[in-house]
């Protein structure tokens, strides 16, 4: 018995040390939807229809992404005479592979929170910026050569400086991500 239990805690060591990243140019669109709190000034919650979660970067030693992520969501919410609140930010992230083709990751970087009358008009005057941090949970299947379909978690975390905002938003999203170097 004691044999099977060190047998088993070796294959899963290995396995994690096999944890397998995609090395080169990557890029990748993430949607879905989410629900979001707002705890400051606004003191509301709802659902974020859509939230994204975007990526360009470059994998290295087979188990590191660097990235550049662009992360947010779109509510249909109404805040005096505006009609939607945008989410957005833009910021650097690293990626970090496990076994199975699950991943990790942890970006950071400047937030955006403009209010609108239509969801593709933005106002200059209902814009308002601070920090945004995102963490995400992901799973990935290898489609073809170059192409994944994955499914993950994730938490924003949009903080602005002058008027005091402050949203969090988790949510579910499906990605397709295309590689630059063939993975298989």
């Amino acid at each position: 018995m004691r044999y099977n239990s060190v047998l088993i805690s070796l294959i899963i060591f290995i396995s994690a040390i096999y944890a397998e990243a995609h090395n080169g140019f990557f890029i990748r669109f993430s949607v879905g939807p989410g629900v979001y709190t707002e705890q400051s000034a606004l003191n509301e919650s709802g659902f974020t229809t859509p939230a994204k979660n975007h990526a360009i970067g470059w994998g290295f030693h087979q188990k590191y992404t660097l990235q550049i992520s662009d992360f947010g969501g779109l509510i249909k919410n109404k805040v005096g005479e505006y009609d939607y609140i945008n989410l957005d930010a833009l910021g650097l992230g690293l990626k970090y592979y496990m076994p199975f083709n699950t991943s990790v990751t942890l970006s950071a970087g400047q937030g955006k929170v403009t209010f609108a009358r239509n969801w593709w008009e933005i106002t200059d005057d209902g814009e308002e910026t601070g920090y945004a941090v995102n963490i995400s949970l992901d799973k990935e299947w290898l489609i073809a050569k170059r192409w994944g379909f994955g499914i993950g978690t994730h938490g924003f975390l949009f903080k602005t400086s002058d008027i005091d905002y402050q949203f969090v938003q988790f949510g579910i999203n499906g990605a397709i991500t295309y590689y630059f170097t063939p993975v298989r």
